[in-house]
């Protein structure tokens, strides 16, 4: 039912997770940042997520709430027990807030296109790329390319779990998610 939804927090996590672990010079060759309209999303969302992040010398757990409906896209991030950083996008504008000790550098327009760039149609995104940028689904798999080198790789290993590979920031990214309703599966 849902393709690459637990990916949407990955935003989140990969800008802060770039932020820590980017080489230099690494922001000149960042992805082009998305602005689309959540309508274009086509469903809306109200899920639950854990996301487990590997980057060298880092890792980190958090916890995400994401909704989307025709109108508004927002995200709430947990950390340690409480809220680090709000989002709201309506199609023109981005608020965001962030807890005093959530990095800086965290910022909501890379949340904002990370997100976009793991949901949305692959047609609204590619129509949205720049020359020379290419966003590729194929099967469980979405793969998004500079003039050719692979930039990004968004695997679907289950219906509630996708896995970043984050290549030009060098991190990783595993996100179970649940829409919110769902009976809980106990722990094993």
């Amino acid at each position: 039912m849902q393709r690459l939804i637990a990916a949407a927090t990955l935003a989140c996590v990969g800008a802060f997770a770039g932020c820590a672990s980017a080489p230099p010079g690494a922001a000149a060759h960042a992805a082009p940042q998305l602005r689309l309209a959540p309508a274009l999303l086509g469903r809306p969302l109200n899920v639950q997520q854990h996301l487990t992040l590997q980057a060298p010398g880092h890792d980190q757990q958090l916890d995400v709430l994401l909704e989307a409906d025709e109108h508004h896209v927002q995200m709430g991030v947990l950390a340690m027990g409480q809220v680090a950083a709000r989002l709201d996008w309506d199609g023109v504008t981005l608020t965001e807030s962030k807890a005093a000790w959530w990095p800086q550098a965290v910022s909501g327009s890379r949340i904002l296109s990370d997100l976009q760039l793991t949901l949305w149609p692959v047609a609204a995104i590619q129509a949205a790329l720049p020359a020379g940028w290419q966003l590729v689904e194929s099967g469980n798999q979405r793969t998004l390319t500079d003039d050719g080198a692979v930039v990004t790789v968004i695997t679907r290993t289950s219906p509630q779990v996708v896995e970043l590979d984050q290549r030009r920031e060098h991190f990783r990214l595993r996100i179970e998610s649940r829409e919110l309703g769902e009976a809980v599966a106990p722990a094993s």
